[in-house]
């Protein structure tokens, strides 16, 4: 990819985050999604773009290696510009903050922006000043010699510019490719074989990652296309394998540490002298995570770093593919959402849902599953957020997904979860985010958290309706033979009821100095509490005005609509 076409891409993507916010406040959210592949919800959580925000226009907290990230962010409207040492200068000074608590609470009680106090607050930085502060700094210039010369002399410090960028990008390209044949030198002859039936043949090598990472289709993850589970960031995994990798020490060993990757390949032959080995039509099916972090951190690969690598050579086309590639990936770390996949609770969900929608929809319990032939697919983690937003009152608690499949799981798939109801919630939350455009806060249209809460508050809208107690009761005809009637009746109540959410967080605004801290009110069970009543005392004095207004009543005319 060439810098030129990477600016189009950069530009096109950091539209998806706009959203009311600044360009510089997007490429924050873009950098962080894609470089520290963090949730989008949690990355716009980061952000703290605003005035008086004290250079710091963003802060990521891992506490697992106990490192609080601050981010400075300069986005230019033009491309091919270059970048100078005085903002990076300028940056130093943001860490003077976070150096005790002392310091910590003088920022706290200083002119600092309310969004940076509040995700200093959210985050309890001042219980974590022994955390290492590690400054970063993101710019789509190119640094020019006077930034590079202060970069040379600059440590905890992370420097990203358009050319740093574009070396570690990664994305998802559209289309499966069919790579060039491709010679890989080998340092160690050492291999073993294994010949199968069906000319399916296997051999295992020692192959330096210098010679890995020159593999097309890295950057734009063509090469991973039959992975099931793609990189997912900065894991604990990811995290050693960088370190091993960036610790030249330890890349005699790295051998060992590491399980190896697995690829498949049309067409595998081996160079006269044994020092070569040439793949034709391939794919790594097992490994992805660890072949992106090494592309990322190839300027510290050395000879002496090498990866067990199996190589299967095999019809691509075959049905074995899709075998091996689900046990090669299973046999990693398994999550707890993983485990809880093949219980009878999900199975039994998986099985409801194909009798209830004749196999229209697809109840996605574990990862790998072929959904091609499904007009809708409902992850199961999609699903436990869903029954805790809507059914448990507990949209604030939705971003927690391990605890949902961990002390909440029971509670969560309890005896009195069906498939019906699931969709009921997939239902009304699908209507609230398509019509989030209703919402006058352009920042909490996309954001996950507020359109769980705002699918709880419609949920709490039927418990006051006659009809809707009986569809939340038992909704099963209601989102089968009555379906298209019941998306048109809750998208008709969700538009009566937004000018009164709009004023009400107008409202609360105001009453906060024209701040709503979004970011993390919808984490706040107080506020959820609160709000979600204000609305729901708004909606009974609209349907006590007119009754018309009620819910049974919009059900009962959208039907005579659809018989005219």
């Amino acid at each position: 990819m060439t810098l030129e076409i990477f600016f189009t891409k950069l530009r096109s993507e950091i539209q998806n985050y706009n959203n009311g916010r600044s360009d510089s406040s997007a490429f924050i959210i873009w950098f962080l999604e894609n470089f520290f592949r963090i949730d989008k919800d949690d990355a716009i959580g980061c952000v703290c773009d605003q005035k008086n925000d004290k250079g710091i226009d963003g802060i990521f907290l891992d506490d697992e290696e106990e490192i609080v990230y601050l981010i400075q962010s300069k986005f230019s409207p033009n491309d091919f510009q270059e970048q100078g040492d005085n903002d990076l200068r300028n940056f130093v000074g943001a860490k003077e903050w976070f150096k005790n608590e002392e310091t910590l609470q003088n920022l706290l009680e200083s002119t600092a922006s309310r969004e940076l106090k509040a995700l200093v607050n959210g985050m309890s930085l001042i219980e974590k000043t022994h955390y290492k502060v590690i400054l970063v700094f993101i710019t789509n210039k190119k640094f020019n010699t006077h930034a590079n010369e202060y970069i040379n002399i600059t440590d905890d410090y992370e420097f990203w510019d358009c050319e740093s960028l574009l070396e570690k990008y990664t994305y998802f390209a559209d289309n499966e490719v069919i790579f060039p044949d491709k010679d890989l030198y080998l340092t160690n002859k050492s291999l073993i074989e294994y010949n199968l039936p069906n000319q399916v043949k296997a051999k295992v090598y020692s192959i330096p990652a210098k010679e890995l990472v020159k593999l097309e289709g890295i950057q734009d993850r063509t090469l991973f296309y039959k992975n099931v589970r793609y990189g997912v960031g900065k894991t604990r995994v990811n995290k050693s394998i960088k370190s091993s990798i960036t610790n030249q020490s330890e890349h005699h060993n790295f051998f060992l540490y590491h399980n190896g990757i697995t690829i498949i390949c049309e067409s595998l032959k081996t160079g006269e002298n044994e020092d070569k080995i040439t793949i034709g039509n391939y794919a790594v099916i097992n490994g992805c995570q660890s072949m992106l972090t090494l592309y990322e951190n190839k300027s510290h690969l050395t000879k002496n770093l090498s990866i067990l690598t199996k190589i299967i050579e095999l019809d691509p086309n075959s049905s074995l593919v899709k075998d091996i590639t689900y046990y090669a990936n299973n046999q990693n770390s398994i999550s707890i959402k993983d485990l809880r996949s093949n219980d009878s609770v999900q199975k039994s969900l998986q099985k409801e849902f194909e009798e209830l929608f004749d196999n229209k929809v697809l109840y996605n319990r574990k990862r790998g599953e072929d959904v091609s032939s499904f007009n809708t697919v409902i992850d199961k983690d999609f699903a436990a957020q869903l029954i805790a937003a809507f059914y448990q009152n507990k949209p604030h608690n939705t971003h927690l997904k391990q605890k949902l499949f961990g002390d909440d799981y029971n509670s969560i798939f309890s005896r009195n979860i069906s498939a019906d109801k699931i969709y009921l919630a997939y239902l009304v939350f699908s209507i609230v985010k398509s019509n989030a455009s209703l919402l006058d806060n352009e920042k909490i249209r996309n954001y996950g958290l507020a359109i769980f809460f705002f699918t709880n508050v419609i949920k709490v809208l039927l418990e006051e309706d006659e009809l809707g107690v009986e569809i939340l009761k038992d909704p099963k005809s209601f989102v089968t033979e009555n379906n298209e009637r019941l998306k048109e009746s809750i998208e008709k109540l969700w538009n009566l009821i937004t000018p009164d959410i709009n004023f009400d967080l107008e409202e609360y605004t105001a009453k906060n100095d024209g701040f709503l801290d979004y970011k993390n009110v919808f984490k706040n069970s107080v506020f959820v509490k609160t709000m979600s009543s204000k609305i729901k005392s708004d909606y009974v004095r609209l349907t006590r005005r007119n009754i018309n207004d009620s819910f049974k009543e919009i059900y009962g005319s959208t039907l005579k609509e659809t018989s005219l």
